[in-house]
């Protein structure tokens, strides 16, 4: 029963990518970065993964500062990122795009 408390954590790495993305996505448009859609996600997830494990590892987070408000924060910081991204493709197009509409 222990292990399963840990569950917990899966929608924050899911959302977290959510988040991390977009706003990726908006530091390479503002930056002018040329950058591969797989780069971006690969980065994405890294970013998850190390802002959620590292501060469990290291003892400065426990399981229960991980609440449901902190969830919802960060699918407000993804609408949020995706919007100021999708307000400044016609202004700041990106080789990334084309990979994009691709898919």
């Amino acid at each position: 029963m222990g292990a399963l408390r840990w569950l917990i954590l899966v929608p924050y790495y899911f959302v977290g990518a959510l988040a991390a993305l977009p706003l990726l996505m908006l530091l390479c448009r503002v930056a002018r970065a040329k950058v591969s859609i797989n780069t971006l996600v690969g980065t994405a997830i890294s970013i998850t993964v190390a802002a959620i494990g590292v501060p469990l590892v290291c003892g400065w987070l426990d399981l229960s500062a991980f609440a449901g408000r902190l969830l919802l924060l960060l699918l407000i910081a993804s609408l949020l990122f995706a919007a100021l991204d999708a307000a400044l493709v016609q202004r700041l197009p990106l080789p990334l795009d084309k990979d994009l509409r691709e898919l």
